[in-house]
């Protein structure tokens, strides 16, 4: 049975897309069998691919919220490498609805159980979420055992990652075995003192959860996305592409944290 990771983030714009798509695409380069979900209602990640909501067929809405059971998971191949995308829908907006109305309770419960059953026939499922802590947000953190934290080079990002940490905290009430793949910095300029020093505040709060690799920013994300490919595929031998090929080498053999700790944490 396979590792379901929700991609979490308080924070928009911090490379969460981006990151579920290219990790994706580089635990597939390795031989991984990998699913990624969009539960995002913008759907960004099924854009980035090619997959657009209803236009695609049968989407993640029907799939987690409809009335059949045992439904089969809606996945489209995309590339190459055997990589497996669930697009969204802007039908997710009702499921929102859905999630706060009568019969609430029923409803995540459905989500969630379908989610976890489709790790039996993967070793990865990548749950991309929207921003925040919204009820889908809720749904993918009751569902996943792990949650990867994107975290943006930025000062203006931390406050968005205590938050965060907080939250799964919290979480661990609903989803007691729920624990921290990692945080992975992204869109590094390195020319800049500041990432420089947004990174060394990160290590020396929280330690050895934050991964090894750094991810670099770059336009040629944007490019992949308008090829419609993970950038593991567009730019093989790219440095972009070499970095999030460390980071699913590095998700490949990292225990996982039940806790997290460091003094960002327990602010």
């Amino acid at each position: 049975m396979g590792r379901t990771i929700a991609v979490i983030n308080q924070k928009g714009g911090v490379g969460k897309t981006t990151t579920v798509i290219n990790l994706g695409g580089a635990l597939a380069g390795l031989g991984q069998r990998v699913l990624l979900v969009d539960l995002d209602p913008r759907g960004d990640l099924s854009s980035y691919l090619g997959l657009r909501g209803k236009d695609a067929g049968e989407s993640v809405y029907e799939w987690l919220f409809g009335d059949a059971e045992n439904k089969d998971v809606p996945a489209r191949a995309v590339g190459e490498r055997g990589l497996r995308v669930v697009p969204s829908s802007p039908d997710l907006v009702g499921a929102e609805l859905m999630l706060m109305g009568e019969g609430s309770a029923r409803a995540m419960q459905t989500a969630v159980g379908r989610l976890r059953r489709a790790r039996q026939d993967c070793d990865f499922v990548l749950i991309d979420s929207p921003p925040g802590l919204q009820l889908l947000s809720v749904c993918a953190l009751s569902a996943a055992e792990e949650v990867l934290i994107p975290q943006q080079c930025s000062f203006l990002s931390l406050h968005g990652l205590r938050q965060i940490t907080e939250n799964i905290e919290r979480m661990r009430a609903v989803n007691p075995g729920l624990r921290l793949a990692g945080i992975l910095l992204t869109m590094q300029d390195r020319r800049t003192v500041h990432n420089r020093e947004v990174i060394g505040m990160v290590r020396e709060a929280f330690g050895e959860a934050v991964l090894q690799t750094v991810i670099p920013l770059s336009v040629r994300y944007q490019e992949a996305g308008a090829a419609g490919l993970p950038i593991g595929e567009y730019a093989p031998g790219s440095a972009q592409a070499a970095a999030y090929e460390q980071a699913a080498r590095e998700i490949l053999r990292k225990e996982s944290k039940p806790r997290l700790s460091g003094p960002a944490a327990k602010r």
